[in-house]
């Protein structure tokens, strides 16, 4: 027979394993008894915590909103009668907290909290992400099929004809970018994001990318404006230089009324200076922090229903910085925006 002293050292050596256990465990946690007493509190590693600031001596109703509260206890209550371990999910303060409670004696559960809430934030951007993708995909493609469907009607002028292929070429491209802004990301992602430098006529690359736009500028009813001042042989990645101007002709077009106007300047300005203005709606002050962050879509764009996936900008950004160069936007609302590159020649 075991003597209780003996008894006493092994009960000892348990709780301490357990609590070991327990203060391994990255979560917040809470020992509660069936009646809501909070018996024991641990904060866990996560830089976001329960918003509470005081826990032993408290019951689940002082510190929770009674349908909170109501939800906890009954799920402690299942669980210490034999249910399996339940998990739910609790909006608190703001903050989205996942709760897992387990058995741990017959009268006492254990509350384990994890902030989700960037991974809910991260699930949503990823939902929004893929059905922007998918209306994005879906506009090009049926154009170019409608189109394609009437050149084989074969009844068309030669005017028709010219149109219906400027407008497959335009779709074409537009695909051609969002394939390009997905590898460029996935390419971000995986630090393996490269340029290729040499020396190039800018303007030559400019004139190249404005021609592209001249068929959507016709359909939409936008007055497109070329500047170009005699540029400096510039050491830099013609075809990333060219990503970067089609993503800002690209938002212009899509934001500029009918009607309205965009211009595409270029000028020396001890390096290059490209500018890219619209007069459409502007962009909020507290908005433009968004633009440049990844799937990084303003609230005024969501209402207005302009579609994008929110990586043109992301991927024009890490363009221009691995050419040690500089993006920013000029933009009051109501008053157009001006986004500006500046590139060093070498």
């Amino acid at each position: 027979m075991m003597s209780a002293m003996q008894e006493s050292i092994l009960e000892y050596r348990r709780e301490q394993r357990i609590r070991t256990i327990l203060e391994a465990i990255p979560d917040d946690l809470m020992l509660v008894d069936t009646e809501g007493n909070i018996r024991e509190y641990k904060a866990g590693s996560s830089h976001h915590h329960l918003p509470m600031d005081r826990f032993l001596g408290t019951t689940l109703g002082e510190l929770f909103t009674p349908a909170v509260t109501r939800q906890l206890q009954e799920a402690i209550q299942a669980v210490l009668n034999g249910e399996p371990t339940c998990v739910m999910e609790l909006n608190l303060e703001g903050r989205d907290f996942e709760a897992r409670i387990v058995p741990m004696q017959s009268d006492t559960a254990l509350i384990l909290f994890r902030d989700v809430t960037t991974e809910r934030e991260a699930e949503r951007l990823k939902s929004e992400f893929i059905a922007a993708v998918s209306h994005e995909l879906k506009t090009p493609l049926a154009s170019i099929l409608g189109f394609c469907e009437l050149l084989l009607d074969d009844n068309y002028s030669p005017s028709e004809f010219r149109e219906y292929l400027e407008n497959i070429q335009h779709s074409s491209l537009r695909l051609k970018d969002m394939v390009n802004n997905l590898l460029d990301t996935s390419r971000l992602e995986a630090g393996r994001f490269s340029i290729s430098r040499q020396p190039i006529d800018l303007q030559t690359t400019l004139a190249q990318t404005a021609r592209s736009f001249a068929g959507v500028a016709k359909l939409s009813q936008i007055h497109f404006v070329c500047e170009f001042d005699p540029l400096p042989i510039l050491e830099a990645d013609p075809e990333r230089i060219e990503q970067v101007v089609g993503n800002l002709l690209s938002n212009a077009f899509k934001f500029c009324p009918r009607r309205g106007t965009v211009w595409l300047r270029a000028r020396p300005h001890g390096g290059v200076l490209l500018e890219v203005e619209d007069t459409g709606p502007g962009i909020p002050l507290e908005e433009q922090g968004l633009l440049f962050s990844r799937y990084g879509r303003t609230r005024s764009a969501i209402s207005r229903g302009i579609v994008g996936t929110g990586l043109g900008l992301y991927i024009s950004k890490a363009i221009v910085e691995a050419h040690q160069g500089r993006i920013w936007v000029e933009s009051q609302e109501g008053r157009g925006a001006k986004f500006s590159v500046w590139l060093p020649l070498q």
